[in-house]
């Protein structure tokens, strides 16, 4: 019905539309553009979770040791391990060490574990049980699964009512010392 009648045949660009080239799509998404990686609610991966500096989003619960730039726990995350991470927050639970330069404890949060911090931030209703410590760079000693090492303080005698004679019952607060507890908030 339709028919050319010897003309050759001509694609004119506005009836096909371009479409990106795949390689070159996926090659410029793979570098670290703010997207994080989420271990979804529901999944649970057991061994150590190496994120080389990227985001990452548990909200599923991993058995193992996370080492990572950025780490968040959400509301339904749990890690069961040791963190070496830039930053964390915690929303859900870790049971075990944490180690990075700002910790961020959310309400919800619940930790069992040493953290050691340059920065550290507990909100109301948040439960931490362990130590914490402070460190000017706490990723140095960052190897795989490294703790916080609880320091021992020399005590000296002291009389019996130290706080009339200008003391501190902290102690000097010149020392680098360690504080160890539990922390509980009420509600808002």
């Amino acid at each position: 019905m339709f028919t050319n009648k010897g003309k050759p045949e001509t694609i004119t660009s506005t009836t096909m539309p371009t479409l990106p080239d795949p390689i070159t799509q996926r090659r410029t998404t793979t570098g670290r553009s703010g997207i994080a990686s989420i271990i979804a609610n529901g999944v649970k991966i057991t061994g150590t979770v190496e994120a080389d500096g990227a985001e990452l989003q548990v909200d599923g619960e991993i058995e193992g040791n996370v080492r990572g730039g950025s780490l968040t726990v959400g509301d339904t995350g749990m890690v069961k391990g040791d963190v070496v991470s830039e930053s964390v927050t915690v929303h859900g639970r870790v049971e075990g060490s944490i180690r990075a330069r700002k910790v961020v404890l959310a309400r919800n949060a619940h930790v069992l574990g040493d953290i050691v911090h340059q920065s550290l931030s507990v909100e109301m209703g948040a439960v931490f049980e362990g130590q914490c410590r402070y460190l000017q760079d706490p990723l140095s000693q960052s190897g795989p699964g490294a703790t916080a090492q609880p320091q021992v303080v020399q005590q000296t005698p002291r009389p019996a009512n130290t706080f009339g004679g200008g003391s501190s019952v902290f102690g000097d607060p010149s020392e680098d010392r360690m504080v160890s507890g539990v922390i509980v908030g009420g509600s808002n």
